[in-house]
């Protein structure tokens, strides 16, 4: 009886001893890794775009302190903070051909003019007001009464 007792145990270890050898044998046939890269690409960031904003009328000769309104449109996919207004090189002009001929005498102040930070959505136009940077000239032409002028700038910012 303790031979038999004994076979009967001898088969049951050899079964689970099987079974659990084929688990692991299949458990090694259904898993696999590999290494290797992946690809991605940064956009190509899209320039703001700036136009004339509505103006309020506030300049008049020897006037220093004139407000520069701006319509700035951000067509990137994220948002941008606009901090900065600089003048550029363009010739300001105004929408009367006699006050540019004769010499309409505006300026705006020199250098990068910090503003905001303006926050502009990714999609979204925004008005941006920069206060007491555009200046006329006392010998300002009088065809310049009730010109609107064109103050050529770059705005510059970051992501937000």
């Amino acid at each position: 009886m303790g031979l038999r007792r004994s076979g009967r145990k001898a088969i049951v270890v050899a079964a689970l001893t099987g079974a659990v050898f084929t688990g692991s044998v299949a458990l090694a046939a259904w898993v696999a890794t590999g290494t290797g890269s992946g690809a991605a690409k940064a956009i190509q960031a899209t320039n703001l775009v700036v136009v004339n904003g509505t103006a309020v009328a506030d300049l008049y000769p020897g006037f220093t302190n004139g407000d520069l309104e701006l319509t700035v449109t951000n067509n990137n996919p994220y948002a941008v903070s606009v901090t900065s207004v600089q003048r550029t090189a363009t010739a300001i002009t105004s929408d009367n051909a006699t006050c540019d001929a004769n010499g309409s005498g505006v300026t705006m102040d020199a250098g990068s003019i910090g503003v905001g930070p303006v926050s502009i959505a990714a999609g979204a136009t925004v008005n941006i007001a920069v206060d007491d940077v555009i200046n006329m000239a006392t010998t300002s032409d009088n065809a310049c009464q009730g010109a609107t002028f064109t103050v050529p700038v770059t705005v510059s910012g970051t992501s937000a």
